[in-house]
């Protein structure tokens, strides 16, 4: 006589197989960051309270974060883990960096940039995006890419409708050993994340000359916009020290951008313009005339180069734009003769 057969027992998660179990999420580094005099920065909400938030998303299956990994890794799957640690913040968003993986072992890392408010602050995030991806069209190869938007629900811990938020977020791309990009009070290029490392001042000039590339890159000579150079934040560009060769440079993020430029605009801002960092700032343009011609033909070829290059001189001796240094004006003109 066969036997009944038993009854199947409930779930409790504990033996069950590890496609079916829902992602462990980690966060790492909540602590409290300060700006560069040690300040520490406002925070609009408790991170508990958004780490409670983003969880909830990641468990019940959400439509931003949960796409993004399955663009960045390249197939669907069921998330095993996922670690957030707080990278650094500013005085209206806070980055993650994270690391997620699959049950079948497939890993994805990326950065999540989060507003700190509903207002202004998530406006300057999807401010940021916005100009990531008209960036990633013209410069992927140099930059963060952007994969995704959306929105983290929280909500208000005395339960009052009125006062829930939605804060606005995005995630990028992430090159490992990448860090923020600072100025020394010496003038020369340094990291400014972590432990500070300095550069030499031949590795500052092929910096200035690699930013040169990278804005003169992102210009569009027909929709006649790019990035503005009059306002560069430090966290746009994010430096790598190399190991035996150069530094590398990468565009993390781009708040401001400019319309109605010409060659000759780019050229002359790039010429003219500085960027600040912790109040030291630093030229755009390399000091050796020759190291800027080869930075704006590395972003066209050597012929347009000279074309952009020679109409901004002559609008500057008209008085049309406004003019560099005469000397390095005069070294580019004996530049373009010779060339």
């Amino acid at each position: 006589m066969p036997r009944p057969r038993r009854k199947p027992k409930e779930f409790t998660g504990r033996n069950q197989p590890r496609r079916e179990l829902v992602a462990v999420s980690k966060w790492q580094n909540l602590v409290e960051l300060t700006d560069f005099r040690g300040k520490s920065w406002r925070r609009f909400y408790k991170l508990e309270t958004l780490a409670s938030a983003i969880d909830k998303l990641v468990h019940e299956g959400d439509r931003f974060l949960q796409p993004a990994i399955e663009q960045l890794i390249g197939a669907p799957g069921r998330l095993s883990q996922i670690v957030f640690t707080l990278a650094d913040e500013d005085a209206l968003r806070f980055i993650f960096h994270v690391s997620a993986a699959y049950a079948s072992r497939k890993r994805a890392s990326f950065a999540l940039i989060v507003a700190k408010n509903a207002e202004e602050a998530t406006r300057r995030v999807a401010l940021e995006y916005k100009h990531l991806k008209i960036l990633a069209e013209r410069i992927p190869d140099a930059m963060a890419v952007p994969i995704r938007s959306g929105a983290i629900f929280l909500p208000d811990r005395y339960r009052r409708e009125a006062k829930n938020r939605d804060i606005g977020a995005y995630i990028t791309t992430v090159h490992s050993g990448y860090e923020p990009l600072g100025i020394h009070r010496n003038g020369q290029y340094m990291t400014a994340g972590g432990v500070p490392h300095t550069f030499t001042k031949r590795e500052t000039e092929h910096l200035r000359a690699r930013m040169v590339t990278l804005i003169a890159s992102a210009f569009h000579p027909i929709k006649r916009d790019g990035i503005d150079t009059h306002q560069i934040e430090p966290s746009t560009f994010q430096v790598h020290r190399g190991g035996k060769g150069m530094p590398g440079l990468k565009l993390v993020n781009c708040v401001h951008m400019q319309t109605r430029l010409s060659p000759a605009k780019v050229v002359g801002f790039l010429l003219t313009d500085t960027w600040k960092f912790r109040g030291v700032e630093s030229p755009l343009a390399p000091e050796d005339p020759e190291a800027f011609v080869d930075a704006i033909a590395a972003a066209t070829d050597r012929e347009t180069a000279a074309q952009w290059i020679g109409t901004y001189l002559r609008l500057a001796r008209s008085g049309k734009l406004k003019g560099a240094d005469p000397d390095y004006m005069a070294a580019l003109a004996e530049i373009l003769e010779n060339a």
